[in-house]
Formats: C-alpha cells, structure tokens, sequence
C-alpha cells in the first residue's frame, strides 16, 4: 500500500500536479491504530526532496481545528452554539450576522460572503490589533448575494469563529486549539499555528516547510508563513487558515475522532460529534467538516458514504471513514509557485481509490 502511494505520488510530481507530496494512512488492526507514511518529489524544483518530516501549510483543514476546538468547549460549558454573534463577539456588532448563532458560523450558513480581499484594503499595520478589529468588523459586513438560508462556504464566517473561540477559552487562538486539541492529541510540535510561533522556532519551520506561492501582494515566495492572505493580515491565525503540520499529525487528529465515533474516546462524546456531523439542508459541509458526496467526490469512490474530512486550498486534505475504519492524508503544495494549477481536482480521487485498493488488496 505504501509503494502505490508513492507510486501516485511520483505519478503527481510527473503530471505536474505538485512539486511533491506526502501521505499517511492510518487504519485499525489488532486492536490499534496503524500508520503509514509516503513521500515523494520535492519541497519545490531543484529543493530537498519532501519527507514525512516536511511541514506544509493545511490552509482550510484549519477548519476542523478550530471547530473541534470550539465542540470541546462547547462541552466544558465556556461556549454556546446557540449564542448570537451579537452577544459574543463586540467587533461584529452592527453587520450582516448580528442574530446569526456560533452553529451557523461554524455550518457555513451564516449569510456572509464566501470571500473577500480584506488584507488589499485595511488601513492598518498587518497583524497589529487595530488591523484584527478592522478586519472582523469588515467581514461582518459582506453578505452573500442570494436568498437567505442557503450553505455558502465562507472563509469570513470563519474569521470570525476564530475570534469567539478565543474569547469563549480566554487566551488567543493559537493557545486555545493547542491547550484543547493538538495538545491532549501530543502532536502540537507538528501541528500548529506558524504566525504564533518565536522568530526562532519559525527559522525552524522555515528548513523543513514547503513552499507555497509567489505572492504578489507580500512580493516573494511564501514558505513558512500562512498563504492565506486575509489570514496573513490578520497575523498568521485565523480560524478559517493558519495552521500548518505533517500528514501524521493530522492522521493523529483523524484517529482521535473516529475513536469518539467507536465510543473509545472521551476526548469529545460521541453525542457532540454525531451532531457536528449530522445532515443539514442545502449543503454538503457539516460543523467544521465536509462529507463525501457521490462518485465525484474528492475522497473517491472506495471510502464509504460516512466518510468526512475536509480540503485545503494548497493542496491538502484528509478524510476519515467510520466504516472501514481508515484515515487517508494527502499534503501537497500544489499552489507552488502559482495557484493557477488545478491539477489536483483530479489526482485527489484518484490517489484515494488507488490506496484503498491496494490496502483492500
């Protein structure tokens, strides 16, 4: 199984999908949960070749993070799903979503646009406070052109789900999806947030990150800080990007909640999960989760109708399947060095088809 992953992955590197890639696949046997790593190609042409070590930017996956985070206070009585934006976040006051609830936020269902290029307009220094105010408050203002009620994916809703969370666990962002998730998981060394990071540990994450793109607007090649440029403007943590890792780590994070779903972890009830997950109208995407959605899903055709996970813009996904029990990660940097390649789109089923059947085999 780990020689057809990599075998995809070179495949992808040929096809010029990405300039490199890893996977992890983690399933259940004997009782436990075993990991598989693959790698292949290189962080960017003529760089290091990429390792289960290297570290990409997870971009959306961020999502999940913080959504899990929120259920995890949501369950400790700090948060509720049904307060308003209006009672929990002041900056937001005034706009579109005023007596939109958290769970709305967190569904994507909230009204807000998908969208906006906030960063090319704030008056402010990025990553300062006034530039954070200023950004929630713009974002709270950006309605989705359409009837109301509809699912519209908003990295905006996200925005500002990232500011309640921190509230709602009285520290910043970064703190709060370490102290209730990567941390109780141990892989908040691989999983993290870089625009939170020491100058030193980001130099660090500098050697073993891949690339992303050559950004216009910071003019450079980005690579260990955030792609996202709303998110780099709102100094590197958002809830909606931000966060970084390995393929393991986030197998780890997938592991953890197919235990919730088996009732052998406590990390989260299975009640609380079963809820994040449960259908909603007018749309695929779940409390901080996508699901699969026919033969032309993103996870393919192999893994089962259960199955949730979620996308990231650069290239990174990952999915989990409560009935067979299994955990496929796929990091690349396909935006590198231009997100004009789209590749990807159809080499993600395929490599998940190709790895299920080998596994199955």
């Amino acid at each position: 199984m780990v020689r057809e992953a990599v075998r995809l992955i070179e495949a992808g590197v040929a096809g010029n999908v990405f300039p490199g890639a890893v996977g992890c696949v983690a399933w259940r046997e004997g009782g436990a949960w075993t990991y598989a790593e693959a790698a292949g190609g290189r962080l960017a042409p003529q760089a290091p070749k990429a390792e289960p070590r290297t570290i990409y930017d997870l971009a959306s996956i961020t999502k999940s993070f913080v959504a899990t985070t929120a259920l995890r206070l949501v369950e400790s009585g700090r948060l509720s799903l049904s307060s308003t934006v209006h009672a929990t976040l002041s900056d937001a006051r005034g706009g579109v979503v005023d007596q939109v609830t958290i769970e709305q936020l967190l569904t994507h269902r909230s009204g807000l646009a998908a969208w906006g290029g906030l960063y090319l307009d704030v008056p402010h220094d990025p990553g300062s406070t006034a530039a954070r105010r200023w950004i929630l408050a713009e974002a709270a203002r950006r309605p989705e052109e359409g009837p109301p009620g509809r699912c519209v994916y908003s990295d905006l809703g996200y925005m500002l789900v990232g500011e309640i969370v921190a509230r709602g666990a009285g520290s910043d962002l970064a703190e709060a999806v370490a102290d209730h998730v990567t941390r109780p998981l141990g892989i908040d060394d691989v999983v993290l947030y870089a625009g939170a990071l020491s100058s030193e540990r980001r130099a660090a994450l500098v050697r073993v990150a891949a690339p992303t793109e050559r950004c216009q607007w910071r003019g450079r090649i980005v690579r260990g800080e955030v792609h996202d440029e709303n998110c780099s403007a709102l100094g590197g943590v958002s809830g909606h990007a931000g966060i970084f890792g390995t393929a393991r780590g986030v197998a780890r994070f997938g592991t953890e909640l197919l235990d919730v779903l088996a009732t052998r972890s406590t990390f989260l009830s299975k009640a609380t999960l079963d809820g994040a997950l449960a259908e909603r109208p007018g749309g695929s995407y779940r409390l901080g989760f996508d699901v699969k959605t026919g033969e032309q899903s993103a996870a393919g055709r192999r893994m089962s109708a259960r199955t949730f996970g979620h996308l990231g813009f650069t290239g990174t996904s990952f999915w989990c399947d409560p009935e067979q029990e299994i955990v496929v990660v796929l990091l690349t940097n396909r935006v590198h060095p231009s997100r004009a390649n789209e590749k990807i789109r159809g080499f993600r089923p395929a490599f998940h088809d190709g790895v299920l059947a080998a596994w199955e085999g």
